[in-house]
């Protein structure tokens, strides 16, 4: 959550690979490590995070609509 690329900076017109972690501990450090990318989603009001099926949805639809 503290990265500061955002979502709609990615570009998700090469085959993609998309790690999610689990709610309460995260990803593996090793596997944090091996990623190109960290971003963060863009949140309007007092959110201070999604939980991961609804981040999931939210990055395949940006992944979904840039490959349009």
């Amino acid at each position: 959550m503290s990265s500061k690329k955002k979502l709609p900076d990615l570009d998700f017109s090469a085959p993609s690979c998309i790690v999610m972690g689990s709610e309460q501990k995260g990803v593996q450090p090793y596997i944090s490590k091996a990623a190109d990318e960290h971003f963060s989603i863009p949140m309007a009001g007092d959110f201070d995070s999604f939980n991961v099926s609804v981040a999931a949805g939210i990055i395949l639809y940006e992944a979904m609509t840039q490959r349009k």
